[in-house]
């Protein structure tokens, strides 16, 4: 659903700068808890600036850090190799002097000793970021079901559920947002029978406008997909090969609840990611926060947010002391059905006006205002009219109103004009 920058994640051809450790705070570094997207990023972007003291990455899983976004779509569909997944290879790391620890789980915070502790003992920190992410959220299933029965967040989900596709005829769907739509339209493509259960009276009721809603389920429909709206799944009489469960997800936060760190609905952090705790950070999807698009704090699933997020802590830790600016990134999202691509700039807000320009799935476009100014804008195929938006929708951009845009007639032209 949502793509890395590929900017974000490059490192010059120069050399590092040297690791010179010099006291024995600085011995201490940063420990990372958690090695995906927000995970790596942190401890990428931290040498990348010019930290030199030690950075330990540790993730509960066995694979080197890896993009999530594939999983569900080429991954899955067989298109894109299990080597190809990884943010980095092997020899990143220690080229970076970064330890990475896999196949290790934190089981303990101490926020008053500064420590971590896993199976391998405690381990003290100066600087401490919390990247646990998200899990799928899981209902009670049948015991006929449970080895039926998928869930997707991980490279190993993703393993199970192909090896299972390649083997079943009928697949059952519950939950009509991205992953399920995405799960639904890499099985249709594989000619299996596939049927959607979605309790809202449309598809993707929670995060799309209605026109991209209708849109994408004609699409859907169209490659045979039977979705059931308003219909709740009746797992006591459902005979499907496959059950996979898409019914959104829940932040990883009972490490930081246990050390006493202030979580609700996700791990708090302030406008700079710091959470209630001294000199410990949080970012992803675990991370519950403020942002300029949103009105209270927010808990954003995307990889974007991962990425800005983990910048602007590495900012911090590797910076001289002086003030850094709070988190104002646009937030965006994407997911991509069959030849569509869906995309959003922006956060919708309840109460918005909307202008649409365009039908169906190749170039329409959505634009959201509240009290006249843009705040969002979905678009289908249009990727042009996307990165416009996110161009003016960063912080210190003048606002665009409707009567902006029907002057210059799409986003595209008020960026050019306004450059």
């Amino acid at each position: 659903m949502y793509r890395p920058r590929s900017s974000d994640l490059t490192f010059p051809l120069s050399q590092p700068p040297p690791f010179r450790r010099t006291s024995p705070v600085a011995d201490s570094g940063t420990v990372i808890v958690g090695a995906g997207q927000a995970g790596y990023q942190a401890a990428a972007q931290l040498r990348l600036k010019g930290y030199t003291a030690p950075i330990t990455l540790i993730g509960d899983e066995p694979h080197l850090p890896y993009q999530q976004p594939p999983l569900s779509k080429a991954y899955l569909q067989g298109e894109l190799a299990g080597d190809r997944l990884p943010f980095r290879p092997e020899a990143f790391y220690p080229d970076k002097d970064i330890e990475l620890r896999l196949g290790e789980a934190v089981t303990a915070i101490d926020t008053a000793a500064r420590t971590i502790t896993t199976a391998a003992g405690q381990l003290a920190y100066q600087h401490l970021i919390i990247a646990t992410g998200g899990a799928p959220r899981r209902i009670p299933v049948p015991e006929r079901l449970e080895d039926r029965c998928f869930t997707l967040k991980t490279r190993d989900d993703a393993d199970a559920l192909g090896a299972a596709l390649a083997k079943a005829e009928t697949i059952a769907i519950v939950g009509a947002g991205f992953i399920g739509l995405e799960v639904a339209a890499t099985a249709a493509k594989a000619g299996k029978a596939v049927t959607v259960y979605e309790m809202q009276d449309r598809i993707l009721a929670r995060v799309a406008s209605p026109a991209v809603s209708a849109a994408l389920d004609a699409r859907h429909r169209e490659a045979g997909v039977d979705l059931r709206l308003n219909e709740g799944v009746d797992f006591d009489s459902l005979d499907a090969d496959i059950v996979v469960l898409g019914i959104g997800g829940v932040p990883v936060q009972g490490l930081a609840e246990t050390a006493g760190i202030g979580c609700d609905g996700g791990i708090l952090i302030d406008a700079h990611m710091r959470t209630s705790a001294p000199d410990v950070f949080a970012a992803g999807d675990c991370a519950r926060g403020p942002t300029p698009f949103w009105e209270g704090s927010i808990r954003l699933e995307s990889v974007q947010n991962a990425i800005d997020q983990a910048n602007l802590i590495a900012e911090q830790i590797a910076g001289d002391g002086t003030d850094i600016a709070p988190y104002q990134a646009v937030p965006w999202f994407w997911s991509d059905q069959y030849e569509v691509k869906y995309q959003l700039a922006g956060l919708i807000p309840p109460g918005t006006t909307h202008v649409q320009k365009g039908e169906g799935l190749d170039g329409m476009a959505i634009y959201h205002f509240a009290d006249d100014r843009l705040v969002a804008c979905e678009t289908l195929g249009n990727g042009a009219e996307h990165l416009s938006a996110r161009r003016l929708l960063e912080h210190g951009s003048a606002p665009v109103s409707p009567a902006d845009l029907e002057a210059a007639g799409s986003l595209k032209a008020v960026f050019k004009a306004r450059r």
